[in-house]
């Protein structure tokens, strides 16, 4: 599939994005993930143990899920979502009311501490005027700022 990731917002860099898997037996499964982009070629690093790996390990394939809602992302973090946060796309699941979605072909490149993989995307869809997926740099930048700026306010003997 051909597919221009810059109408999904994607362009170099790393993306936190919200991943989809499914076991062998069909449960669905979410985690926040690092989508990588570099001129145009989509790859993550995954880490073990998780039900992420074990599920792309044994099916080949994931769904990237670029969304804005930070309680999906903490609530896939700290549990697992219920079956109503999940709609199919295209024979795969998917977060409903994502921005975008995304199904990709993942082929392990690499393995050792973490499990290096590249993606081929399948099918995708945009479901609004715009996809805004987050841009884990820029908010680093942002915090950083944050930081120096209370840095500067505080007296000397706060600094340590």
């Amino acid at each position: 599939m051909d597919l221009d990731l810059t109408e999904l917002g994607i362009g170099d860099g790393i993306w936190e994005v919200v991943a989809t898997t499914r076991s062998r037996d069909g449960v669905p499964n979410a985690a926040p993930l690092g989508l990588r982009c570099r001129e145009g070629d989509l790859s993550i690093l995954v880490f073990e143990p998780s039900r992420t790996l074990e599920n792309i390990l044994d099916t080949g394939r994931i769904g990237v899920n670029i969304l804005q809602d930070p309680l999906i992302f903490v609530k896939s973090v700290v549990g697992d979502l219920d079956n109503s946060y999940y709609t199919d796309f295209n024979g795969f699941p998917v977060i409903n009311g994502a921005e975008a979605w995304i199904i990709l072909e993942a082929k392990l490149m690499e393995r050792g501490a973490a499990y290096l993989f590249t993606l081929v995307p399948l099918s995708a869809r945009r479901n609004f005027k715009a996809a805004h997926p987050v841009n884990r740099g820029f908010n680093a930048i942002i915090e950083a700022l944050i930081l120096a700026t209370r840095y500067s306010i505080m007296d000397e003997s706060e600094r340590g």
